[in-house]
Parts: structure tokens; sequence; C-alpha cells
């Protein structure tokens, strides 16, 4: 056996707690693939159902609509579970875009199925990674009701700094590479929109967001803007059209 695949099955969140021996046994049905920066990870290209299990990396999950628009439904860091789920019959998937260089365990949605139905330890994490999900996406179609869209934008801009903030003499670095569009598609609003609430957070030295980097000035004013203690002029409330 791959000794990459095992060790990148025994560092998974998917499977703590299994002995080293069930790992390997569990490892029969994986494949480990590598992802660079901008890959199509899955999506609509699978042609058969699939499942995927993040070891290593970010991506973010898009879903596309028939007419071509897009709405980024969460990202995706290590131990998280995207592709198509055991026990679930939708055939929809989102796609998912490698925002850094990934390490994906991948196998076929039947066998991960079975393999949860003999290992209690593998269902729980299923069952776990299935209710961070949808918490996430309750939190933010909450967001989408209730948060004006500066508010929305501060709190994606946070979430990434989780992932891949840099504290420096300046603030906080994040260096991913978003055109404002993909960044649209993430706090759910129009790039015209997000430009212009771009622009209002760089005059007020809040945040500055490039192509290739964000940078965080003022970490308190940010916080303010995402919990609505702060409030851009004319932005108090979320207007339809913006979305």
């Amino acid at each position: 056996m791959n000794p990459h695949l095992l060790d990148a099955i025994v560092e998974t969140p998917l499977f703590d707690g299994l002995p080293r021996d069930r790992a390997a046994r569990a490892a029969r049905i994986f494949c480990l693939r590598s992802y660079d920066r901008g890959d199509t990870i899955s999506g609509a290209a699978d042609t058969e159902p699939r499942a995927y299990v993040m070891v290593s990396g970010v991506a973010r999950s898009v879903r596309v609509n028939d007419d071509g628009r897009c709405l980024t439904s969460g990202l995706l860091d290590a131990g998280s579970i995207f592709g198509r789920l055991p026990y679930l019959e939708d055939e929809w998937t989102d796609q998912t875009e490698a925002l850094v260089d990934c390490r994906v365990l991948r196998a076929a949605t039947a066998d991960l199925e079975a393999l949860a139905g003999v290992e209690p330890t593998v269902a729980r994490s299923l069952a776990r990674s299935s209710g961070a999900r949808l918490r996430s996406a309750e939190s933010r179609l909450a967001g989408l009701a209730f948060q004006p869209v500066p508010a929305r934008l501060a709190g994606v801009v946070i979430d990434l700094a989780d992932h891949f903030g840099k504290v420096t003499r300046d603030g906080v670095r994040i260096d991913v590479a978003l055109t404002h569009g993909a960044l649209a598609e993430m706090v759910g609003t129009t790039r015209e929109t997000l430009t212009k609430i771009a622009g209002w957070l760089r005059s007020e030295d809040i945040a500055t967001i490039e192509r290739q980097v964000i940078r965080v000035h003022d970490w308190d004013a940010l916080e303010a803007l995402r919990h609505g203690t702060r409030c851009m002029p004319g932005r108090t409330t979320k207007v339809a059209a913006e979305l």
C-alpha cells in the first residue's frame, strides 16, 4: 500500500480513533489526489457518484445555477467531506475549486457508505460533518436574510483570515487570489456592489481588497462591521436588488 495514502488516512479527522490496521483496510477504497490552486476538484464533470475528503488545503464550494450564475456555499478545509455524500439521493453536487494547493482523498460514494456501515467511527464522523455543514448553511442563510452586504463581506474576510491570515506590522495579510467577482459570489452580491463597498473599506482604512491579497488594517472595525455596531453610510439595511 502507498504509505502516503495510509498517512493521509490516519491524519484525517474522518478516521479519528480508528486503529491503524483498520485504517489500512479503509484506505483500500480511497485514492489520494493533489490539486493546484485554481483547479476544479469535484463537480458536474464527475462521471460517477464520488465523495471527497480534504486532507490539507482550502477550497470553496460553488453552487452553479442553470443560467451560469454562481454562489459560494462555503469554504472547505482539512477534514471537510464533500461531493456526493452517502445516504443522500439528491444528484446535485456543488463544484469545488481549490483556493490553495490541496491534497484530497477520493472514493466512490457507495464504497464510503459501505465503509460507514461497518465502521461506527466513520459513521459518526460523517454525521458530525453533515451537522457542521448544516449549521454553516443556516448561518449563511440567516446572513443573506438579515445582514447588509458590508456585514456579510466583513464576515467572509474574517473567515478567510482564519484560513490564510498572517499577522504583520501593518495588520493582517490574507494571501489568497480572489477577483471581486469571485468574492462577490462568496458574499452573495454583485461585483459592482462589492467593488463599491471595497472602495469604502479602503477609504476608511479598514481593509484593502486586491486581486492577489487582502489586507486588514483595522481588525476591530471589521469585527464591528460584521456585528452591525458599525455601518457603511446608506447600507444599514439589505436591498433585495443587491443580491
